[in-house]
């Protein structure tokens, strides 16, 4: 009996097509695309440097250093470290492109310590953070420098250096008086915290400066009751826990 194929001559055709497609993009790839690691590396970067694709930053310590250089060459971060590689002193991160400061501070032991300074890109101040190593009272999944040892006054300002927000930290937990602004230096929002939960009375207002809100809450951190205005003034909504809400 004589055997035939089962595959017809289109299939055949097709399979074969996407199987050289295939091929060629690939030899493509290998020719022209070089991954990153194997390109010419800036002369700015030491040659002993590592480059990370994740992030396309070139990476090295050495001589008392950790420094990070962007795939152009042009240096991001340096910090002093320890002999056990932890940021130990002054260290900043910089904009990649203009090389403008961006974030600056103290580091012991691999801990953020005192105050720490952060920019726009185009070097005004944003946020002023204090910082205490060792209080730490922010329980975090993975252990970080980044955050839960904010200790201390915390200020972040407008792009027009005007001040946004202020408040306190202890721990990397909100505490104390908390107040936000409008950028015409209006009130937002202010009131206290105590264990990162807002206590007490909280008040909230229009932009025009008439209040639109005011909250109450427990010690523990419990929502109250809650009031809301119209921008006239008037009462608009009363909410108590367990009663029925009372609108007008």
């Amino acid at each position: 009996m004589k055997m035939t194929s089962t595959s017809t001559p289109i299939k055949d055709n097709s399979i074969w097509i996407f199987i050289s497609l295939l091929t060629f993009i690939l030899l493509v790839g290998i020719g022209f695309g070089p991954c990153k690691a194997t390109a010419e590396r800036p002369s700015s970067v030491p040659k002993e440097a590592g480059f990370e694709k994740k992030t396309n930053h070139y990476q090295w310590t050495g001589e008392g250093l950790y420094r990070e250089w962007y795939e152009n060459g042009n240096l991001v971060a340096e910090v002093p470290v320890n002999g056990l590689a932890q940021p130990d002193g002054y260290g900043r991160k910089l904009n990649y492109l203009t090389g403008t400061t961006i974030m600056e501070g103290k580091f012991i032991n691999g801990e953020r310590d005192g105050l720490w300074k952060f920019y726009f890109s185009d070097g005004k101040p944003y946020i002023e953070q204090n910082y205490k190593p060792g209080n730490r009272k922010k329980q975090l999944w993975i252990q970080t420098s980044e955050l839960g040892n904010e200790t201390g006054s915390y200020h972040r300002y407008f792009r027009s250096g005007r001040l946004n927000e202020k408040g306190f930290f202890d721990g990397g937990f909100r505490t104390g008086d908390w107040v936000r602004y409008y950028p015409d230096t209006k009130v937002e929002e202010k009131g206290s915290y105590e264990n990162d939960k807002k206590v007490g009375e909280w008040l909230y207002y229009y932009p025009t400066g008439t209040k639109e809100a005011s909250e109450l809450y427990s010690n523990e951190g419990e929502l109250l009751s809650r009031s809301t205005y119209y921008p006239s003034g008037e009462l608009w909504c009363l909410l108590r826990k367990g009663k029925e809400p009372e609108c007008h």
